[in-house]
């Protein structure tokens, strides 16, 4: 995987994993909390983190989608303050819990740039959110083709679920990627669940780090 990391000479650190084939400025405008340092996980073609969480006080996680999956096998045996998931479950493709299988196997066998800027148009929901979303800095098709063909394979050989503990999940209200009834009933028996009115897209609706775990 790839990483960006903010060095703010922290104590403590955020750790967000970003969707799949998500722009890094979908959490730029978040302010982070004094005293934090921030890195950004992204492009899942495989799951290799080379980073020292030694060194901090306190860790926390911030998952979006895809990322929570891939947060669960990257940061086992690391002790966590809180573990936020965002839309999306620890069983991404999965027809109960998840992304039903023939949606993200179609998703993957069908995706061109035509059909990637419709599921951008999906994750945003309306026209306004979706034009502001086109603003980021798009990552090369390629790239989010081969992180997708990855993810497939991966998440088919490792259905392993609750590898860290999760303490808050939000599930949007108008969510149509993973379907909000899903993610209720993954989150129910779990962790505090908070749904929120919009879209899988949803970040634009915060404006700092600490108000997805302080709500």
């Amino acid at each position: 995987m790839k990483t960006k990391f903010y060095d703010h000479q922290g104590e403590h650190l955020i750790v967000y994993f970003a969707g799949w084939g998500t722009p890094l400025d979908a959490v730029a405008h978040l302010i982070l909390p004094t005293n934090h340092n921030l890195l950004v996980c992204y492009d899942y073609q495989d799951l290799k983190l080379d980073f020292d969480f030694s060194t901090y006080q306190q860790i926390r996680v911030v998952a979006w989608s895809m990322g929570i999956w891939v947060a669960e096998r990257v940061l086992q045996g690391i002790t966590l303050q809180s573990a936020t998931a965002v839309n999306g479950t620890g069983l991404p493709c999965d027809d109960s819990f998840g992304i039903p299988y023939a949606i993200f196997k179609g998703t993957l066998e069908n995706l061109t740039e035509n059909t990637r800027s419709k599921f951008e148009r999906r994750i945003c929901g309306d026209k306004v959110s979706f034009e502001r979303y086109q603003q980021f800095s798009v990552r090369p098709f390629n790239e989010i083709h081969q992180e997708l063909t990855a993810l497939f394979a991966m998440i088919q050989k490792d259905k392993r679920a609750d590898l860290i503990h999760w303490t808050n999940a939000w599930i949007s209200s108008r969510d149509k990627i993973f379907m909000p009834a899903n993610q209720h009933q993954y989150w129910a028996s779990r962790c505090a669940v908070q749904e929120i009115e919009g879209e899988h897209y949803v970040f634009s609706r915060f404006t700092h780090w600490s108000a997805l775990w302080n709500y």
